[in-house]
């Protein structure tokens, strides 16, 4: 993901519009169209704990996305 955003870390100015997980990546997805194709495979997370998208932001507005895994 960091490859394909530029970036390890992207800050975005969220508003007062952002209330769940969804709200947040669907922002991530406009604001780094580069990403929207990848961003429904990631599991998102708060801390050290795995979020739904349905899940309320965490209070700290942070969140961590990781991408798909296979192997064998």
């Amino acid at each position: 993901m960091a490859r394909l955003a530029g970036a390890r870390e992207v800050r975005l100015d969220a508003g007062t519009g952002i209330v769940t997980v969804a709200d947040a990546v669907a922002l991530l997805a406009r604001a780094k169209p580069e990403l929207a194709a990848s961003l429904d495979r990631c599991a998102c997370v708060a801390g050290d704990t795995i979020v739904r998208r349905a899940d309320a932001m965490p209070a700290d507005g942070r969140l961590a996305l990781l991408p798909p895994v296979a192997g064998g």
